[in-house]
């Protein structure tokens, strides 16, 4: 009996010794297993997290930076573009504005200097044929008509009944003749030294009052007088 007692409580001692031991084999499997696969879950969730994370940061900053390269060399080509474009067409509209401006300063200038020459020509060219036929009528004038005499002096026609009346007044001194009684007269002034005009101013005397009148200039300009007469 001591024997079956003593094998029982041996078998059992080994049973629970090997359950013992199966159990805590088991439960160290387990442990580690779970531990291997919590590993691995949580490894693989971590990097699945950081990957993301890694993407979508890189992903951001790329298309933030692309964004900003892409806006500053839009904004660079844009501003470049203009600048060249306004430059081209302000120096075009300049180099109109001179052309036009030059054109018609030169069409100006030319019309006025093309007005100018002609009107002097004109006006050369028409004091020219003037005079000459002004001459050419004094001239015709006088050989068709001998009683139409035009005096130099005075420059005007003194008409005459026929031609024998020419000069018909002469100086009994000189003999020199004259066609009118006024410019006897004041011819005899020269022979008689009769000078009726006198200046109040300075006592000079004249033949006539014209010449007293530009002598009173001399004293001052003052052309309001009273006749002295001799």
């Amino acid at each position: 009996m001591r024997r079956f007692a003593n094998i029982r409580a041996n078998i059992h001692a080994n049973i629970h010794a090997n359950i013992s031991a199966n159990i805590s084999a088991n439960i160290r499997a387990n442990i580690h297993a779970n531990i291997h696969a919590n590993i691995h879950a949580n490894i693989s969730a971590n990097i699945r997290a950081n990957i993301r994370a890694n993407i979508r940061a890189n992903i951001r900053a790329n298309i933030r930076a692309n964004i900003r390269a892409n806006i500053r060399a839009n904004i660079r080509a844009n501003i470049r573009a203009n600048i060249s474009a306004n430059i081209r067409a302000n120096i075009h509209a300049n180099i109109r504005a001179n052309i036009r401006a030059n054109i018609r300063a030169n069409i100006r200038a030319n019309i006025h200097a093309n007005i100018h020459a002609n009107i002097s020509a004109n006006i050369r060219a028409n004091i020219r044929a003037n005079i000459h036929a002004v001459l050419q009528f004094e001239f015709q004038t006088v050989l068709k008509s001998p009683a139409l005499v035009f005096d130099a002096s005075r420059r005007f026609f003194i008409r005459f009944s026929d031609s024998s009346n020419l000069k018909r007044h002469g100086c009994a001194h000189c003999g020199k003749r004259f066609a009118q009684s006024g410019s006897l007269k004041v011819h005899m002034t020269v022979h008689t030294d009769c000078k009726q005009f006198r200046c109040a101013y300075c006592g000079k005397t004249f033949i006539s009052g014209s010449h007293l009148w530009r002598h009173v200039t001399v004293h001052g300009g003052e052309k309001r007088f009273t006749p002295t007469f001799q």
